[in-house]
């Protein structure tokens, strides 16, 4: 049995997370739950996560997560939040912090939140949460050691000052104007892990040891079924990886290298289409256009698409203006049928990697793994470079280039994108490939 623990800051340092049974991951951010690939018999503990710079944990990622039969538990800071948001729902909450959210002594997300640095030191916190100033301040007045209104006034001076700047100096500079100087300073001093300690610290140890004793029961398995909303089934292609390598391409990586640099992906998406059209839209089929000796398929506009004239869907973006042209009219609702097919609600072309390619499963994930390798080699080369700052207008220029296309917002409608918005998330990781396949491509050859 392993505990997977996502921790940073409550337990910098601590040497809970080197206990056997204990697999420590970095704090939780979204997508961290799909990308897990736990035993049998593990379970999981929230302890801190990541929720400015990314986005944080997502209530279903853990509803799925519970769904499929793994125990999850939640303490301290981000997992007690979680796991009062989710107690009827079977996560389990531990520790004090848990008690005071669930209880209503705390009810903004604000109050565990701090500032901290990056693994490289450790997830070593900059600044003091709110519920460590009152656990603090609280075991301070029970001890007598604090007069309870003075411990009052230092929580009610740590709450005006926002997470992000409450550091030791912050808060003995604010206490001087208040006369609190004496109070803040013990009180700062007590945070110490030789002293009283963090209770976000003694939360989350208290609850691995707990795990690892067997001392906490694990939630029964609840009858939970997980709606699979748009959002929920792009996310699970967005995280969940391809192989079981969990440093390897995701299953949407893996569909956009497919996507990006299979010669004939725009003709196998014109087939997927055509082939999932009726069973996803059965109501469609009021006006016919014949049937194409090419495609075989008798071709159906729904009525919104029918009722649109040539011009409005060129002004649309789903037919360039030289198409209106020299494509017929039955070719011509096949590429509007094509551009504009969404799987239900409504918002996803792909919500799965098709089924398609599954006899080309294994080259695919070799080849988009090696060419996302080029961004960390690049990046070890290159300090300053960072996909994420390649300008929009580049990644459009040489993709226009390797596909041979004067029509990139068409084209990428036809390699199964559902907007050149979603082109470029995709592409981007993959823009160094790109820029070597065209430079391979156009070099002249040498006698």
């Amino acid at each position: 049995m392993t505990i997977h623990v996502f921790a940073g800051p409550s337990l910098s340092g601590s040497s809970v997370l080197d206990l056997d049974g204990v697999c420590a991951h970095p704090p939780i951010a979204h997508g961290d739950l799909y990308r897990l690939r736990p035993g049998t018999d593990d379970s999981v503990l929230i302890v801190d996560g990541v929720y400015q710079h990314t986005a944080p944990v997502r209530h279903k990622e853990i509803l799925d997560l519970y769904a499929a039969g793994v125990p999850i538990y939640g303490a301290a800071s981000l997992g007690a939040l979680r796991a009062c948001e989710h107690q009827d729902h079977g996560m389990t909450g531990l520790g004090t912090v848990f008690a005071w959210y669930r209880d209503g002594r705390l009810i903004s997300d604000a109050d565990v939140a701090l500032t901290h640095g990056d693994a490289d030191v450790g997830f070593r916190a900059f600044t003091h949460a709110l519920v460590s100033i009152i656990g603090v301040t609280d075991r301070l007045a029970a001890a007598g050691h604090l007069d309870p209104t003075a411990a009052s006034r230092v929580v009610e001076l740590a709450r005006s000052l926002h997470f992000s700047i409450r550091t030791n100096a912050a808060l003995l500079a604010s206490a001087g104007e208040q006369q609190l100087a004496d109070s803040v300073r013990l009180v700062v001093d007590e945070l110490r892990n030789d002293r009283l300690g963090d209770i976000k610290r003694i939360d989350a140890e208290s609850a691995i040891h707990d795990l690892l004793a067997g001392r906490v029961l694990a939630p029964s398995a609840g009858e939970i079924e997980v709606p699979l909303t748009t959002y929920h089934k792009e996310w699970r292609l967005q995280h969940t990886p391809a192989t079981a390598d969990i440093d390897g391409p995701t299953r949407r990586q893996l569909l956009a290298y497919a996507q990006l640099f299979l010669p004939d992906f725009p003709d196998r998406h014109t087939a997927h289409v055509l082939a999932n059209l009726r069973p996803e839209y059965p109501e469609v089929g009021l006006a016919a256009y014949g049937s194409s000796p090419a495609t075989g398929y008798d071709v159906f506009l729904p009525p919104w698409l029918d009722a649109l004239s040539a011009d409005e869907l060129v002004r649309r973006g789903i037919l360039a203006r030289g198409e209106l042209e020299t494509l017929d009219e039955h070719d011509r609702a096949i590429r509007v049928l094509v551009r504009t097919f969404r799987r239900r609600s409504g918002r996803l072309v792909y919500d799965e990697v098709p089924p398609e390619l599954d006899p080309d499963m294994t080259e695919l994930t070799q080849q988009s793994a090696r060419l996302l390798r080029l961004n960390s080699q690049a990046m070890r080369r290159n300090p300053k470079f960072h996909p994420g700052d390649i300008p929009t207008d580049l990644i459009d220029a040489k993709f226009a280039e390797l596909w041979r296309t004067d029509e990139l917002p068409t084209h990428v409608l036809d390699r199964g994108f559902r907007s050149l918005e979603e082109f470029r998330e995709q592409a981007r990781p993959y823009f160094i490939a790109a820029r070597a396949f065209v430079a391979m491509r156009d070099e002249p050859l040498k006698v």
